[in-house]
């Protein structure tokens, strides 16, 4: 009832003041559920962000993130081509990205063998925050590598124990800091950093099979 007289007196005072376009037809009244005032008019134009009310809170900016891509030389859970490995000529793959995210300060790029945790394929960092691709053995100016698990500068490939298949993760790193680690240093320390500054990553994984017992 309060609601009604209250709707009521509001379209009263609306007539008196703009006039009431009188066409015979009589209010409708109220149904208990409207106790809010509707407006038929636009919103007036607008520069603020859109917000997304159900992922934000009233008033923060709608932030899409895109989650960066990469593409190496096989397929996602496929096998690893016999180049890339230690029963191949054991060169590191060539690899494409897409753009480091905003405040990417460089880039890295990691091998793990995911079967066997510690173990350090590659590790190398300090590639430039605006490249998109590496080549096939290439290792950039100015950047820094590590010493692998197997006590050699730079990539070593898969090298699971015969008759053993491991799956391997290959990631670029978008970093939020500069590397101030020597070049030629320990992987597990390079490999700690990389990932202490990571900002956003992307990974492909791989399988493969150490040669029959």
């Amino acid at each position: 009832m309060h609601v009604r007289v209250a709707l009521l007196g509001a379209a009263a005072i609306a007539c008196l003041v703009t006039g009431c376009n009188d066409d015979g037809r009589e209010l409708r009244p109220a149904t208990p559920d409207q106790n809010g005032s509707v407006s038929t008019t636009s919103a007036p134009a607008t520069t603020e962000p859109v917000t997304d009310m159900f992922d934000t809170l009233p008033g923060e900016p709608l932030v899409t993130a895109i989650a960066p891509t990469l593409v190496a030389p096989f397929a996602a859970d496929a096998a690893i081509p016999t180049p890339y490995t230690c029963t191949g000529t054991n060169v590191s793959p060539a690899l494409s990205w897409t753009n480091a995210p905003d405040n990417t300060v460089e880039i890295a790029v990691t091998m793990t063998d995911l079967d066997a945790p510690g173990f350090v394929h590659w590790a190398m960092s300090a590639i430039d925050p605006l490249a998109t691709s590496l080549g096939e053995g290439v290792v950039p100016e100015f950047a820094i590598t590590s010493t692998n698990s197997r006590g050699t500068p730079g990539y070593t490939g898969p090298c699971p124990p015969n008759g053993e298949t491991h799956s391997y993760a290959i990631t670029v790193h978008f970093l939020l800091q500069q590397t101030e680690l020597a070049d030629g240093g320990p992987g597990a320390d390079l490999q700690a950093f990389i990932e202490g500054a990571t900002l956003s990553s992307a990974t492909v994984t791989g399988v493969f099979t150490g040669a029959p017992a």
